[in-house]
């Protein structure tokens, strides 16, 4: 008899464990996939962008990527919303819920896993680190065309100065077809910058970058509402001044001035195709 009630007491604690995990589980699932919807919605734009990026790397799979991702996402959170609600009333009601809901997560769980897996697999790939195709020699010999990269979202920090950065290359001051460019910072907001006007030498924290035109500093000083004839000032905030590696090749801001913060799609940290030229950066 003793022994019977153990058995029972030891199975009732583990029942209990069991419908603890499950629900944890729950509520962990969808905690994370509500953020990442809201991140999806804050962050609609680079949907788009994505498509745009990804280069000529099978264009029929950047839309399929996005729309695989959108389902995916909307059933996944729909159904953890939905066995959380369940399992809430069925507190409220005094209902047994846990043995219908183990039956019923047992019978769907490769599908709930393979949902589950695509919707942050997908937001990874989307949100966080994108890969992408060089096109054009701008960055030569850092990166040439063809070779693929991988590019970091900026989600909680800015690029630094000698990042290797993308961005969207329109802006109220050059209109340029719909691309993306690759190109390195060499000023961020806060650099002290000045130009000399004998020789037409930029200077970045005293430290000598190029020769310019005196068309090309107009560019730049125009680009922030500055005099053509200012030689001394900090970076403004949000602003980066951005060249190509291979200057004579480079359409940048020596054409078109400062980007805005508000234009960057992310860092390039990886360059993974071709194999011989894997590197991290």
């Amino acid at each position: 008899m003793v022994d019977s009630n153990i058995k029972t007491k030891s199975k009732e604690i583990n029942t209990n464990t069991r419908k603890r995990r499950l629900v944890v589980k729950y509520i962990i699932h969808f905690v994370l996939l509500l953020f990442i919807a809201i991140i999806t919605l804050v962050e609609i734009n680079r949907i788009s962008i994505f498509q745009k990026v990804f280069g000529s790397l099978i264009k029929a799979l950047e839309g399929a990527g996005v729309i695989v991702y959108s389902i995916s996402l909307c059933i996944i959170l729909l159904y953890h919303l939905i066995m959380l609600i369940y399992v809430f009333f069925s507190y409220l009601e005094d209902k047994d819920w846990y043995t219908k809901l183990d039956k019923i997560d047992k019978k769907i769980d490769l599908i709930s896993f393979t949902f589950k897996t695509l919707s942050y697999l997908l937001f990874i790939m989307i949100f966080i680190s994108t890969p992408c195709r060089v096109v054009g020699d701008s960055m030569n010999p850092t990166f040439e065309t063809g070779q693929n990269i991988m590019c970091g979202n900026y989600f909680f920090s800015s690029p630094n100065k000698d990042d290797v950065i993308i961005f969207d290359a329109r802006n109220e001051n050059h209109q340029i077809d719909d691309v993306f460019y690759i190109k390195r910072v060499v000023a961020k907001p806060g650099s002290k910058i000045h130009f000399d006007f004998d020789t037409y030498d930029i200077y970045v924290d005293d430290v000598k970058i190029e020769t310019l035109s005196i068309n090309e500093i107009r560019k730049i000083n125009n680009s922030i509402d500055l005099a053509d004839e200012e030689n001394d000032y900090v970076v403004p905030k949000n602003k980066y001044l951005v060249f190509g590696d291979n200057r004579e090749r480079s359409q940048d801001s020596r054409s078109f001035g400062y980007i805005d913060n508000n234009q960057i799609f992310g860092k390039v940290f990886l360059r993974f195709f071709p194999f011989d030229k894997f590197k991290f950066f």
